[in-house]
């Protein structure tokens, strides 16, 4: 009895210190710091492939720390993803064209809905589980600007930029229309949210993006990089 004990407990310990090679290890993934987002090995953009930075949209107003204000960030009130950057600018502020670029869109003739409609649409997110892009696009963007910026800041991508919530629009400022680097495109507002279907001047704010068009899809600034390399990737992208 005892010595069949002692020589289980000898062939279980001899087991246990037996070599593992046959064990396979999980390869080390790769590293997403200074990528401004990475999909795969395959489709990503990394900081050292941009021709050109660009400007931050607003002067003085820098690339915010907190998560809840850069892209990935759960938008449950929409069931949605944050797919941009919101700068903390306060009412009226002047908003300036990152790069040079030709207008796709500009709606100053927005108009918000009443705050039931906006808690509507918002309720029709929640039973669909996502937001849909007519919900996203003309009701919560607000008056908003869109620039098409061409294969100037990477020849990987044709690169967009959206600016949100604006308060108004410069006349100038319509589809078509070529903008330079720096140039004033409109004002920052709280159209598209709950205080612009409220009527009033609360919440203002800059909600910017910056998208990647490719054969393979689109993809926005910051999509799937971890919270830890976040700010200082995005900030790769501006003038230092």
């Amino acid at each position: 009895m005892n010595i069949k004990y002692y020589l289980s407990l000898t062939l279980l310990l001899g087991a246990c210190a037996a070599p593992t090679t046959s064990i396979q290890l999980e390869t080390e993934l790769p590293s997403k710091e200074n990528f401004l987002f990475y999909i795969d090995e395959n489709i990503n953009l990394h900081s050292s492939e941009l021709l050109n930075t660009i400007q931050l949209p607003s002067q003085d107003y820098v690339v915010p720390s907190i998560l809840n204000l850069l892209p990935n960030a759960k938008r449950e009130y929409r069931s949605g993803i944050h797919k941009g950057i919101d700068f903390s600018v306060p009412l009226n502020a002047p908003i300036t064209a990152v790069s040079d670029g030709v207008v796709v869109r500009s709606n100053p003739q927005h108009r918000d809905v009443d705050i039931d409609t906006y808690n509507a649409f918002l309720a029709t997110s929640a039973n669909l589980s996502k937001t849909p892009d007519d919900i996203y696009q003309y009701i919560l963007l607000g008056k908003s600007i869109v620039i098409d910026h061409g294969y100037a800041i990477t020849p990987k991508f044709r690169t967009i930029s959206v600016y949100a919530h604006l308060s108004s629009i410069p006349e100038g400022i319509m589809p078509g229309a070529k903008v330079s680097k720096g140039e004033v495109i409109g004002f920052s507002g709280n159209t598209g949210t709950s205080d612009g279907a409220l009527k009033n001047n609360k919440g203002a704010h800059l909600h910017w993006e910056m998208h990647f068009d490719g054969v393979s899809g689109r993809y926005f600034l910051g999509q799937n990089i971890p919270s830890n390399y976040l700010q200082n990737n995005i900030e790769a992208l501006f003038d230092k």
